[in-house]
């Protein structure tokens, strides 16, 4: 049975997934948890937790159900191939298919991020490009004999190794909105476990230590917050249906000659990987994604305010597999996928832009470890 601490006047329970508001009706004495119960009128008894009953006699009526939490937030699905079945979809003329947030379609949502995010983060074919550095490291690998696995590194195709780190671009071979940004990829080993990265990922607080760019991130609205659901566990979230933790986050940045802060609002959803999922990974795995989320229903942020500009992320991944180092220490490697919209940014800087960003990321990350 829920337990609940008598506060005020007041108290918020948790019956059959719906949280409820109910009104004490007699006077508790002290401190006291006690369990609730239910019965046929929607009236509430409580007796202490040790089973003895109370100083005096405890009824609570429901008030009211409290409404459902609302995000008052919309993300782009056109690319994320979900059933119209059980979506509540919001269509405008000219504009791309956008899901309410606090629609019964959440999980699916996340679940699609994580399959295309793991799609882009492992795919060796010959779409991405890699930079003249990268394919010069490819290159004096494939003249080892045997193509011999380096100590270290994953058993993987095109795994990193040492201090290198990996860049590659591409088209994006999803249509929709944002589909003519191309899409960059990184990679490299972080000298820490794969636990340890995540956790550093999923940190608001910590943004600072590896963007210093960064003016601050806040998570908004943490979507798993009420079920206790765990990155390092792969235990489902009864309401959504996915293991992991999800949240809407806020974050804010000032690239040097850029006048003003440039904003992001993002759903970011973290979990580890188990064997059905399609990767190739030693013991331990990680992966996180994110998109822009919207306050309008049409893709925009219903807003008048100009002191910022509001960047949108079509996807970013962050892809963490864990690695047994040449010392015998858990070390992970880090692919990481960025596929955005900067707006003022000319077509021709941005994929220049994007590889030197996508580079100094898993640096940056390196850094916070060494």
């Amino acid at each position: 049975m829920p337990q609940i601490v008598p506060e005020e006047d007041q108290i918020e329970v948790f019956v059959n997934k719906r949280t409820m508001l109910v009104e004490i009706e007699a006077t508790i004495d002290g401190n006291n948890t006690y369990n609730i119960l239910f019965d046929e009128e929607k009236s509430v008894k409580a007796k202490s937790s040790s089973g003895n009953a109370p100083s005096s006699s405890i009824t609570k009526r429901i008030i009211r159900p409290l409404p459902p939490r609302r995000t008052n937030s919309f993300i782009r699905v056109e690319d994320l191939r979900l059933s119209d079945e059980n979506m509540n979809i919001s269509r405008s003329i000219g504009q791309e298919s956008l899901l309410p947030l606090d629609g019964s379609g959440l999980g699916a949502v996340m679940s699609g991020l994580v399959t295309i995010g793991i799609q882009e983060a492992t795919d060796e074919s010959d779409r991405w490009i890699a930079v003249s550095n990268t394919e010069k490291i490819l290159a004096r690998r494939n003249k080892i004999k045997n193509n011999a696995r380096v100590k270290g590194m994953g058993s993987w195709k095109n795994a990193a190794s040492g201090r290198d780190v990996l860049v590659w671009y591409s088209k994006c071979t999803r249509s929709g909105h944002g589909s003519e940004h191309p899409i960059v990829r990184s990679r490299g080993i972080i000298p820490a476990s794969a636990a340890a990265v995540v956790d550093l990922l999923r940190d608001s607080g910590r943004v600072r230590e590896y963007n210093k760019m960064s003016t601050g991130r806040e998570d908004q609205h943490i979507l798993t917050q009420e079920h206790n659901s765990s990155v390092h566990s792969t235990d489902k979230c009864p309401l959504l249906g996915v293991s992991g933790e999800a949240k809407i986050i806020s974050s804010k940045s000032q690239p040097p000659l850029v006048r003003k802060p440039l904003e992001f609002k993002t759903l970011f959803y973290a979990r580890r990987l188990d064997s059905s999922d399609d990767v190739e990974f030693d013991e331990v795995a990680y992966v996180t994604t994110g998109r822009s989320v919207w306050e309008g229903a049409d893709g925009t942020t219903g807003e008048k305010d100009t002191s910022t500009t509001r960047c949108e992320i079509l996807l970013s991944v962050n892809l963490i597999r864990e690695v047994m180092s040449e010392s015998g220490e858990r070390w992970c490697e880090l692919t990481n996928i960025s596929h955005g919209v900067s707006p003022g940014l000319p077509m021709f800087m941005v994929r220049q832009v994007g590889l030197m960003a996508a580079e100094n990321f898993i640096r940056d990350i390196r850094a916070v470890f060494e």
